[in-house]
């Protein structure tokens, strides 16, 4: 549990480190995947994406699925002493959009796709019911994104209204997506500073608003 909540947190973030490169990659970008698994649920519907079922599906099986699908290519393991392993993925073109780790038993535990505007915020909401909470990321000076999060449906999806200024629109697109297994999330939000889901309402009263969950103290790891 340890290594995955590590990684949550790690995804969680992503943008915010993202942002730290000079420049840092658009939020929005027709080059990332063209993919609707996540309201079409085909190939399959989360916590699954193209045939990989997160909590399920074994990190060497994972590997095969990705270097077999037309879709994926540069499908890279990256392993380092102390830490899960962690496969790294491209389109076919080559645009790197996504990465998955494995607990310590060598099952999937988190997958992070990107993806080209294709599902807008009123499709997810109208799918899987309002998200349970949401979070805040200043991505740039010109993007920012809301994560939306569904723990009972294993989904953390990012959606992008604008600049700061800017509104949750039904319009807005889905531009990355987290799969968790749906029954490590209690643990997992247990460090995480995150607000109620209130609607269409500017970012800007997100981000005021009083957290619904803050950080709890954990203990030492030994």
């Amino acid at each position: 549990m340890k290594k995955a909540f590590s990684m949550f947190v790690l995804f969680l973030v992503a943008s915010v480190a993202l942002a730290a490169c000079t420049p840092p990659p658009p939020l929005k970008s027709d080059k990332y995947l063209q993919d609707t698994s996540l309201i079409s649920g085909t190939p399959c519907a989360p916590p699954c994406f193209q045939g990989i079922t997160v909590g399920q599906t074994t990190f060497s099986d994972a590997e095969t699925l990705l270097k077999n699908n037309a879709l994926f290519s540069n499908v890279q393991k990256q392993e380092s002493s102390g830490r899960p392993p962690l496969a790294t993925f491209n389109t076919k073109a080559g645009e790197a959009i996504g990465q998955l780790t494995a607990n310590d038993k060598g099952v999937v535990d988190a997958l992070l796709v990107k993806l080209a505007p294709g599902v807008t915020t009123e499709q997810l909401v109208a799918k899987y019911g309002d998200p349970k909470y949401v979070t805040g990321i200043d991505y740039s000076q010109t993007e920012v994104a809301l994560a939306l999060i569904f723990p009972d449906k294993g989904i953390v999806a990012w959606v992008a209204p604008g600049d700061a200024n800017a509104a949750l629109k039904p319009t807005d697109p889905v531009v990355v997506v987290l799969y968790i297994a749906p029954d490590g999330f209690p643990k997992l939000l247990e460090t995480a500073e995150l607000r109620g889901y209130a609607g269409y309402i500017a970012y800007g009263t997100y981000k005021a608003n009083t957290p619904v969950i803050t950080p709890k103290v954990t203990a030492t790891p030994q």
